[in-house]
């Protein structure tokens, strides 16, 4: 089991929750991971004028330095470290509730596959 405080396991919370961002459980997610990382960088006030969530892409440089921003507190803090595990839990469950996906290929009877790709998204640019 990874460690769930890992830097590797908290990139890849973080990640996930990028890019869950065009669902309203991903859009939730993300803002309650702005509040944690508020809290990393000591701007925990509440903020009367909230900002909307920007739009950020999963490999954008900024994910990663959050999470490592997120990462180092919670080696510091272990009141952080504890909502930070209760946001990475309640943040992979709302996905896994509000569009979470799993696929299943079955391939039976006289069915002949050369390949067989199992994928959420794929992305295709085709150049015809």
């Amino acid at each position: 089991m990874v460690d769930p405080l890992s830097l590797a396991a908290i990139t890849a919370a973080v990640t996930a929750a990028a890019g869950a961002l065009g669902s309203e459980a991903g859009t939730r997610s993300w803002a309650a991971l702005t509040r944690l990382g508020r809290r990393a960088l000591g701007r925990a006030a509440a903020d009367p004028d909230p900002q909307p969530v920007p739009a950020v892409r999963p490999d954008d440089p900024e994910v990663q330095q959050l999470a490592a921003v997120i990462y180092a507190r919670a080696l510091q803090d272990a009141a952080f470290a504890a909502d930070l595990r209760t946001w990475m839990r309640e943040s992979e469950e709302a996905r896994g509730a509000a569009g979470g996906v799993t696929v299943h290929n079955v391939v039976q009877g006289n069915a002949r596959v050369r390949n067989l790709i199992q994928a959420n998204e794929v992305t295709w640019h085709s150049t015809r």
